[in-house]
């Protein structure tokens, strides 16, 4: 026992003689012009002994003689100190200019933005969280330049479709067609490739942009070039969180707000739609009696004394009394709410002696604003993990994100604007009346829809994950491999019950629906970096790379009808009728060997080359294989002798590129296969089972092969005051693959293969300024735009028309995406009678061109393209705004030039349906012949012109900020807080009469409200 008091007191005095030994140590840290530098790790060297300045710059820390002491700090050199007995330490960082000139990823490795030699732009981690969005579509929207980024659907979870220099290919499966076009971003062929942290996604909705710290958009052909043909529509990297190593830091990023349904549509008022209604009962005697040539020509007293009978158009479910009371209903109001979104992530990094670490978690709730069930959740975790031994680091990133989105009833937003305001969904008794409109008995109810008779619901679940070891035999040679697995899995789950307009009251017309995509793939890259200096002014560097890209596919669904209620989608067995049972399966792979070579001279010239050779499993046997190459030059003009007396210029760069890219992405695995499908098959009196050939093969199946030019310029001037980007690009698509219409003859309609040619160009132009910039108070502006135009150059067969769908048409000379039909010109008006009755039309109908002035409107000679789905130009604006402690931004995004059919006007045009409710807008009557609306109820007498402009300017988010003071960070030990409220997608200005311009190209079926939102933030650092 003596001997083990002995042995405490001696570890007691040894501890206590080490304690004694430290040293109170205090000091400043400063950047070259004297600010301070809150936030800078100190560590003492070896140890777990550490903290971080505050916010004047100031720190404090015990230290032993002897020990070192080392500061860090993102974006500046680190220091090493030794520590002999001072009692103050204060240090000057240096900017470290490989780390403060930005930083772009490229594709299997990162260079200086000043050092670029192609098309990128780059979004850092402040810029994608600032506006609080809840995806990264969201936040990239309105940012850079030729990357459009547009929203499909407006319920909670749904993903935006982004596209970067525009349409790439002739036909798409998600364009327009009699209903609208497709919101299912998966089913663009023209999107991009995704790459987080090496692994290729099809949906990074499921990202938490509080977790990503870049992101980077590669546009030209050199830029994407070094991912070979899955490059082909431009390339999005982004780049997740990693730790940095020093004093562990914890943050917590949090908001919560509520949302609305805005910009709703003017639908016309009760008395209003009687008006119309009236006037659509006269409209048709009117056109009788044009048409009648046995009777003389109305006149417009005619017109407004015809007699009418409303009985035509309301039955007797309560509508009379309402109409005779003035009691109209707000079917709107009915089913909206206000929704509530929040969103929570907390993180941590840090690390010591090679050892680098970080993780996070994160929450997000967004509510819908129709009905009582529509939300959307995702929970998210990351980490990120690596050690340096030596020449060898190994490191681990991990990614789980798991998603619900409920999206309720398929029906219920256009089932709200559809039903007239003179039908009431309660009787005199105050109950619900199941059937509220008797003339269109298809629309049960809403309040069953609203409340969960309609159920719509899907998960999803991403482990995504990305294992390396990199060994660095030298100073100019590292070699690394990298193995990224993605592990996805994806339910859809739908009922819908006995009391939807689905089902309308009939237990055989309930179904359900319950189908699993399960998808596993993999990316194994390995690659051998070299740089060199050859000499003080020439250095080069180089990249060699093989890749092994495998993807599989497989799922099944069932559907069933006469379900009971209660059970839902999950016990599909109940439904006693069973519709439609599959499961399938598909695999591709794709194998890659690639180089590139970066050769800088004097930091003025600047050289890069790269090639890669593809190989794709999805073409056909003997034309899997292709080689791609592409080079680009970089002059940067203001490191010459003869401007360096140019005070006023900080930056003049020009740069040209060229390259060669394929893409196989727009044909489906399997395509070059004729496949066999079940038939049956009469053999005198007996029906056989057998099969027959559906579809071509076609042995030929190769790449798509574009050429494209880059011309860039980098200017910037007055110590970068003014920055601005100018591109201009041309690409040429040769052997572009897409479906081909055949002769009846062939016993086929269609085959798939390399059967035309076309070109994409435009400009993009970005320009950055500070405005104002005081000790107190700046103004920052950013303005990006872009402009694209395709056009349809050939078509296989010597072909100049291709017509598909109700309006699409591949037309050589025209855009790919060109909507196709008749042009209109005005209306007929009552002198003009003669002259309309020859088109079998009559004064107020719609007048259309007849293009070769035959007497007839026919489409194989008067259907002309009459505009395009794709905008004429974007851009976007945001304003950044500080003063002290708080900030303030405002964001504005635009299209200009989309037009296109709209679903929407199809029924509540006032020339659409009668039964529902109307776009309050003017029509012509023979008392106003100058409206731009025809007549209502006599109809198109050609073909359909439900065709709107959908241009719109937008103010994305006005955002104002407060960063706290350091006196408040000091006391609770924070090393920074911001508060903040942002108001998203505030104000919408357009001549589109719809829901939302920016959705007004797709189906109002599945639909909901652009919706305005309030967030509150809070974002703490400690």
């Amino acid at each position: 026992m003596n001997g083990l008091k002995k042995l405490i007191w001696v570890i007691c005095l040894g501890l206590g003689s080490t304690l004694w030994a430290q040293d109170q140590l205090s000091g400043v840290v400063n950047d070259e012009t004297g600010t301070p530098i809150p936030g800078v790790n100190i560590m003492v060297k070896g140890t777990s002994n550490g903290t971080v300045t505050d916010f004047d710059g100031n720190y404090q820390i015990r230290v032993s003689k002897g020990e070192t002491l080392v500061f860090s700090y993102l974006g500046f050199k680190g220091q090493e100190i030794i520590y002999q007995d001072q009692t103050t330490i204060d240090v000057v960082l240096m900017e470290d200019t490989a780390k403060l000139d930005e930083v772009v990823v490229i594709g299997y490795g990162s260079v200086k933005k000043t050092d670029l030699t192609g098309a990128v732009a780059s979004i850092g981690a402040e810029e994608l969280t600032e506006q609080r969005r809840t995806d990264l579509g969201q936040a990239v929207r309105g940012t850079v330049a030729g990357v459009d980024v547009r929203r499909l659907n407006s319920k909670p979870g749904s993903p935006l479709s982004i596209r970067v220099r525009g349409n790439t290919v002739i036909t798409n499966s998600n364009q327009a067609n009699a209903d609208g076009q497709s919101d299912d971003v998966t089913a663009d062929l023209s999107r991009p490739l995704y790459v987080v942290d090496g692994i290729f996604l099809d949906n990074i909705n499921i990202l938490n942009p509080a977790d990503i710290q870049q992101m980077d958009i590669l546009k030209d052909a050199s830029a994407t070039a070094i991912y070979g043909s899955r490059g082909a529509n431009g390339v999005v990297i982004i780049t997740t969180k990693n730790g940095i190593e020093g004093k562990t830091q914890f943050s917590y990023d949090a908001s919560f707000g509520v949302s609305s349904a805005s910009n709703l549509v003017d639908i016309m008022s009760g008395d209003e739609y009687i008006e119309f209604i009236d006037d659509n009962l006269r409209a048709q005697q009117w056109k009788a009696e044009w048409l009648n040539s046995s009777t003389p020509d109305p006149t417009p007293a005619d017109f407004d004394n015809y007699t009418i009978n409303r009985s035509q158009s309301f039955f007797d479910n309560g509508e009379t009394d309402n109409i005779a009371n003035r009691n109209y209903f707000d079917w709107i109001d009915y089913i909206t709410r206000t929704a509530v979104q929040s969103s929570h992530t907390v993180s941590m990094s840090g690390g010591q002696n090679g050892l680098v670490y970080s993780s996070s978690i994160g929450y997000l709730k967004d509510e819908g604003v129709v009905g009582n069930d529509q939300a959307y959740e995702r929970y998210t975790a990351s980490t990120s993990l690596s050690k340096k031994m030596n020449r060898f680091t190994i490191g681990l990133r991990a990614y789980l994100s798991y998603s619900e989105q409920e999206k309720g009833s398929r029906e219920l937003f256009r089932s709200a604007y559809r039903l007239p305001v003179t039908a009431d969904p309660f009787d005199d008794n105050g109950e619900l009346i199941l059937y509220p409109d008797n003339e269109d008995q298809r629309f049960v109810n809403p309040y069953y829809e609203v409340n969960g008779a309609w159920k719509n619901n899907q998960r999803i679940l991403n482990v995504i994950s990305n294992f390396y070891v990199q060994y660095e035999p030298s100073d100019w040679l590292k070699l690394k491999t990298t193995f990224s697995p993605n592990l996805s899995s994806t339910r859809n789950g739908e009922h819908r019950g006995l009391l939807t307009k689905s089902a309308r009251n009939d237990p055989s017309r309930t179904r359900a629906y319950y189908g699993v995509d399960l998808r596993n793939s993999y990316t194994w890259d390995n690659t051998a970096d070299f740089n060199f200096d050859i000499t003080d002014k020439q250095k080069l560097g180089a990249t060699l790379i093989t890749s092994v890209y495998y993807n599989q596919l497989e799922g099944n669904n069932i559907e069933t009808r006469n379900v009971p209620d209660f059970h839902g989608f999950y016990n599909t067995s109940a439904g006693t009728d069973v519709r439609q049972y599959s499961s399938y399966y598909e695999k591709e792979t794709t194998a890659s060997v690639a180089g590139r070579i970066n050769y800088n001279v004097n930091d003025k010239y600047l050289f890069t080359f790269t090639g890669r050779y593809d190989g794709a499993s999805k073409l056909a046997e003997g034309n899997k294989w292709n080689f791609f190459p592409s080079a680009a030059f970089a002059w940067r003009a203001s490191e010459e002798q003869f401007l360096q007396n140019a005070d006023w210029l900080t930056n003049l760069k020009f740069r040209i590129s060229y390259g060669k890219s394929g893409n196989y992405n727009t044909v489906s695995p399997y395509r070059s296969f004729a496949f066999l499908n079940n038939s049956n098959y009469l053999f005198g009196d007996d029906l056989t089972n057998g099969n027959i050939v559906n579809g071509l093969s076609n042995p030929e199946l190769t790449w798509e092969v574009s050429d494209e030019v880059n011309l860039g310029v980098d200017f910037g001037m007055l110590n970068n005051r003014v920055n601005f980007s100018l591109e201009l690009y041309d690409k040429t698509t040769e052997g572009a693959i897409f479906s081909r219409n055949l002769l009846n003859v062939t016993g086929f309609s269609s085959a798939v293969g390399n059967f035309g040619s076309m070109n994409n160009r435009g400009i993009e132009f970005t320009l950055n300024t500070k405005n104002i910039q005081t000790e107190d108070f700046s103004w920052n502006t950013s303005l990006n735009f872009a402009k694209n135009k395709n056009e349809i150059l050939k078509l296989e067969g010597d072909l100049d028309l291709q017509v598909f769908g109700r309006h699409s048409a591949l037309i050589v000379g025209q855009p790919s995406d060109a909507i196709y039909s008749y042009e209109k010109d005005g209306i007929w008006q009552i002198d003009e009678a003669a002259e309309a009755a020859v088109y079998n039309a009559v004064p107020g109908e719609h007048k259309y061109v007849d293009q070769n002035n035959d007497g007839i409107l026919d489409a194989a000679n008067d259907k002309v393209v009459i505009g395009t789905t794709a905008p004429d130009w974007t851009g976007g604006m945001t304003n950044n705004f500080k003063y002290k402690n708080l900030d303030m931004s405002v964001m504005m995004y635009t299209r200009q030039g989309v037009f296109g059919h709209s679903e929407f006007h199809q029924h509540h045009d006032t020339n659409g349906e009668t039964r529902f409710s109307k776009i309050d807008a003017a029509y012509w009557t023979p008392d106003s012949p100058n409206a731009e609306n025809p007549l209502p109820g006599i109809g198109p007498t050609q073909g359909e012109y439900f065709f709107e402009d959908m241009s719109f300017v937008k103010i994305g988010n006005i955002g104002l900020g407060y960063s706290f003071p350091a006196t408040l960070l000091d006391k609770f030990h924070m090393t920074s807080a911001r508060l903040s409220i942002d108001v998203q997608n505030p104000f919408t200005f357009t001549d589109f009469q719809g829901p939302d311009p920016e959705t007004g190209l797709q189906n109002s079926y599945d639909m909901s409200f652009q919706t305005r939102t309030t967030l509150i933030g809070l974002k703490v650092a400690f």
